[in-house]
């Protein structure tokens, strides 16, 4: 029984890694849209991408509620901040700051506190 809530929660992290996506396709239809202007190609194929995220989580996450209660659910939720802030710096380069780490802890605090009950 213990595996099986493993994998259910495995699978719950792993969809709210792919919302994450949602994110960094979003940053990067900014992007194209500075550079290059919004009817660029590069725009398009960004949104679009930005958009299939959207559909295909939105799948995920709707078996994932079949599972879990969505206050539990969405606490979980929290860690797309931690995946955002892991493809910042990995992706973009974007510095972290003090805030930005303390954020972080107190998110991933209130998943374990969420998650205790």
């Amino acid at each position: 029984m213990r595996s099986i809530c493993t994998k259910r929660f495995v699978l719950l992290h792993l969809s709210i890694l792919l919302f994450s996506a949602t994110g960094i396709f979003s940053k990067l239809v900014a992007n194209s849209v500075n550079s290059y202007g919004i009817f660029h190609v590069n725009t398009f194929i960004f949104a679009g991408l930005m958009l299939i995220n959207c559909a295909v989580y939105a799948l995920f996450w709707q078996q994932n509620l079949k599972y879990f209660d969505v206050n539990v659910a969405y606490a979980h939720r929290a860690v797309y901040n931690v995946w955002s802030l892991l493809w910042a710096v990995l992706i973009f380069s974007e510095k972290v700051t003090v805030g930005n780490i303390i954020g972080t802890v107190l998110i991933i605090g209130g998943i374990w506190v969420i998650q205790s009950e």
